[in-house]
């Protein structure tokens, strides 16, 4: 590791932590970029792709993410289909009604972190390669990275962009609940014999909840969340007959489909931390939060941190100097705890609710979502919320 000091280190180079390089050089604050030594390459496309709000392509696009994702490679979705197997209640959301063109906007894992790596391409930072033995000392007014040698760099911040597993997290003692949901995703893309126009389809099993979100024409991106006392029966089964109960489970509105990509599998599981700052340290994106999928909402949540902390960096350039001073650090946990844990909150709870035996339960499900879907005024507030 050559000795570099920079202002801000930022630990982790995913798609949240390359968003906060960007964030950061536009304000020409010196930033350090800490990567592994070993990079992991892929052997296949990844089949995950992410419901990207408008408030978040918005900034995508003023930050020049954009420029370098072609205009085919992101789908818009105008439609959302919310379906309950509880006597057959549905809800649904159209972007015409909210006064919007689009809901959201489906782009690929893949094409959106190459993007990402385009566009920090065209900027000036430091990369430090790491092997992952350094730990980080703090003192009052700086944050040293030191590795296995005793060589130090010094910076006046460090943010944790790292993913769930969080080391910053670890190394800073900032302590995190977890829940286990006892689900796993399971994601693949189909092709069905009638063109999606658009529209997004989410259905509340009683075993799980199935998402298919609109790709190409006739494509759709699958994420259905498994019970895991199931689970074993779906990955048993050959994919002729996986289609077959994917098939059944989905009803005939799709028409005939067809299987595109291999079956994934990812445990899911609920993580908020405490606080999202410790002392001259931040976390931002699946280091400081993991939701339930059901929502869409996990990538947007992280680049949500960067949309706010980019936004703290505009409005108070007095810290600039020095970003590790508490009363910056605060400002920034405290604008963010409310909308991390009212969608926690509201995640965890919709897959309770909606896996619940209860009868009384089921009958409040299907009088809400009948009354909402009823109310144009609620469904235009929910679609606003949702849009940020």
């Amino acid at each position: 590791m050559n000795q570099k000091s920079s202002d801000v280190l930022i630990v982790g180079s995913g798609i949240v932590g390359m968003a906060t390089l960007i964030t950061l050089t536009k304000y020409a604050i010196k930033t350090s970029l800490l990567c592994y030594s070993k990079n992991i390459k892929k052997n296949s496309r990844d089949p995950r792709f992410y419901a990207i709000t408008p408030g978040v392509k918005k900034w995508l696009e003023e930050n020049g993410i954009c420029n370098f994702l072609p205009q085919d490679f992101i789908s818009p979705v105008k439609k959302i289909l919310v379906h309950s197997y509880k006597e057959n209640t549905s809800l649904s959301f159209n972007a015409y009604d909210a006064g919007m063109s689009e809901l959201a906007f489906i782009i690929n894992h893949d094409d959106l972190e190459k993007a990402f790596i385009n566009r920090i391409s065209k900027i000036s930072y430091d990369e430090i390669k790491t092997d992952g033995s350094e730990s980080l000392n703090i003192d009052m007014d700086h944050i040293d990275l030191v590795n296995e040698k005793g060589q130090k760099n010094q910076f006046k911040l460090v943010i944790g962009a790292d993913g769930s597993d969080s080391w910053v997290r670890r190394q800073s003692g900032i302590d995190v609940k977890s829940k286990i949901f006892n689900q796993t995703a399971i994601v693949l893309n189909i092709k069905s014999a009638e063109p999606h126009q658009g529209c997004a389809y989410q259905k509340f099993m009683q075993d799980g909840i199935l998402a298919l979100l609109p790709i190409q024409t006739h494509e759709y991106s699958v994420v259905f969340s498994l019970n895991d006392n199931i689970l074993d029966g779906y990955k048993k089964l050959d994919d002729a007959a996986f289609l077959m109960r994917l098939k059944k489970d989905l009803g005939e509105i799709f028409g005939e489909i067809d299987l595109l990509s291999k079956r994934q599998y990812f445990p899911l599981s609920m993580k908020i931390n405490e606080t999202l700052i410790s002392e001259r340290v931040i976390l931002i994106g699946d280091a400081a939060h993991q939701v339930h999928p059901l929502a869409g909402q996990g990538l947007n949540l992280g680049l949500r941190d960067v949309i706010e902390f980019d936004a703290l960096l505009s409005s108070h350039q007095k810290y600039h100097h020095d970003l590790g001073l508490k009363q910056f650090l605060k400002k920034y946990n405290r604008n963010r705890k409310t909308d991390i844990l009212s969608l926690s909150y509201l995640t965890n709870q919709l897959s309770h609710i909606f896996s619940s035996q209860n009868p009384i339960i089921n009958f409040v499900i299907n009088l809400g979502l009948n009354k909402i879907n009823q109310n144009h005024l609620i469904k235009r507030i929910l679609i606003e919320k949702a849009a940020q």
